[in-house]
């Protein structure tokens, strides 16, 4: 967590760091006081620039050697890059430690620890506690830090004093969003929005409200009025992009992750993964696999072969290779996301699904049950369902989507899915226990319309007409009972 109030304002701040640019590409010397050394420092580290804001820390303590403010930029540099120790080492050097700022970041290393009452007690000891700057700070550090608890006993020191100061009420906002209190949020939020309608980070507060209440058309209305306010605000795009992707709207997806990116308000190997879905679920599978290609090169780039998220890129990428019939390599990056982590269960199922891809059932089989091993949750039994079903292995599908229907008979789509499975099987019995379960049933119009359709099967003719006839008898009685 970098420094929350650096005391440059963006337009000198952008300043300061293209001057800094400038003079490091033609290699001379440019005098900065500390501040803005460490303000230009907390903007890299801000932007994940971890190399260049050491370098910059590093410069500044040759020109000002021992400066506060310099040392704690090297201390949440430190935190940023999980360098524990390091970062309390620094800390203690410090000789100021009555210093507002020392103290909120030797109490961050305290949570870091698990010390609550420590930093409790430290935190208690700024002198200035009862500003508004201060409350803001402590109140945030605790949200960080989770603990939510301690975040309320400083947002309400500052109640009754600043109930109407709009800082107050906007961190009053962040923290009712915080703490999943969405709908009183809102109501914060609009309420800003009244005082400030061209504030980007009000709206942008709105959206996170509404996209967690699944509220997408609002959520996407509120990142226009952002865009509107401010059209390089980045975060309002990300944010959009999400929306269009929970709504398989994928182009619309794709223009707002790659406008994300350009403006560095989401990882690229994220933007790029996300990218890469939206083409498979358009079914253009060269584009998905580059934009994989692109996540897995960002990861080598950085040094960083073993993260988790490259266990996604991986099988993500083997299932696009497999719709391009490019079998062996698929199988390879099964292979090494296994180096990663064995006991993954997504590794096994992508397996399964390149094995159906390829008409191996055997292997498919014993692919889906490892993963059951690993992961036997609902979750897991209608992923392989939905595997089979999509592949045309009808029996196996029901199999699995049965064994889910007795873990939970209202997860996701399992009975609708049940109910088609058996009309096509010709159980006509379990058809209509399914399909009565359905949120959406077959009704008897929409049986009579499979009937009258010349793409139905000839061998499902007559399950059809007694499936009809039943339902036919069945709504009789329905209208005789209401009589």
């Amino acid at each position: 967590m970098g420094r929350k109030n650096s005391p440059s304002a963006k337009k000198q701040l952008a300043t300061l760091i293209t001057n800094y640019e400038k003079a490091k590409a033609e290699n001379r010397q440019l005098y900065l006081d500390a501040d803005q050394l460490a303000d230009i420092a907390d903007w890299y580290a801000s932007e994940r620039k971890f190399e260049e804001a050491q370098e910059v820390i590093t410069y500044g303590l040759k020109i000002h050697p021992g400066n506060t403010a310099l040392l704690i930029e090297q201390a949440y540099l430190y935190l940023d890059t999980q360098k524990l120790q390091k970062a309390k080492k620094v800390a203690d050097s410090i000789t100021e430690d009555f210093d507002s700022e020392v103290k909120l970041l030797k109490a961050e290393l305290l949570l870091n620890g698990g010390k609550l009452e420590e930093a409790q007690w430290l935190l208690s000891t700024i002198a200035d506690a009862d500003e508004l700057e201060t409350i803001i700070d402590v109140v945030f550090l605790y949200l960080d830090m989770g603990y939510p608890d301690a975040a309320k006993e400083w947002l309400d020191r500052g109640k009754s004093r600043y109930a109407e100061d709009e800082e107050y009420m906007a961190l009053t906002a962040d923290y009712l969003a915080s703490t999943h209190q969405v709908e009183s949020a809102i109501i914060y939020y609009n309420k800003l929005i009244d005082k400030s309608p061209f504030n980007p980070s009000y709206w942008m507060g709105l959206v996170k409200c509404y996209f967690v209440q699944e509220q997408i058309d609002k959520a996407i209305e509120a990142c226009d009025f952002a865009l509107a306010a401010d059209d390089q605000c980045g975060e309002a795009y990300a944010y959009k992009a999400h929306c269009f992707f929970y709504l398989n709207n994928s182009d619309d997806a794709i223009e707002n992750y790659q406008k994300a990116i350009e403006l560095k308000s989401i990882p690229p190997e994220l933007g790029y993964m996300f990218m890469g879905i939206s083409y498979g679920n358009k079914e253009e599978w060269q584009k998905a696999d580059d934009y994989y290609d692109k996540v897995i090169a960002r990861f080598e780039e950085d040094g960083d072969r073993q993260s988790v998220l490259l266990i996604d890129t991986y099988t993500s990428k083997a299932f696009a290779l497999s719709h391009l019939e490019r079998y062996e390599e698929a199988h390879q990056l099964c292979e090494k996301a296994k180096e990663i982590n064995p006991n993954e269960g997504l590794i096994y199922l992508t397996e399964g699904k390149l094995y159906l891809a390829e008409e191996l059932e055997d292997e498919a089989a014993l692919s889906f049950e490892k993963a059951i091993e690993i992961n036997s949750n609902i979750e897991m039994w209608y992923m392989i369902a939905s595997a089979y079903s999509e592949s045309d292995y009808l029996i196996e599908a029901k199999e699995y989507f049965e064994k889910a229907y007795q873990m939970n008979p209202k997860y996701e789509d399992v009975t609708e899915k049940l109910s088609v499975l058996c009309l096509m099987h010709g159980e006509i019995d379990n058809f209509f226990k399914y399909n009565k379960e359905c949120e959406h049933p077959l009704e008897e119009d929409m049986i009579l319309d499979l009937l009258n359709s010349p793409e139905h099967r000839e061998e499902d003719e007559r399950t059809l007409k007694e499936v009809w006839e039943r339902m036919k008898k069945e709504n009789k009685k329905k209208k005789k009972g209401k009589k």
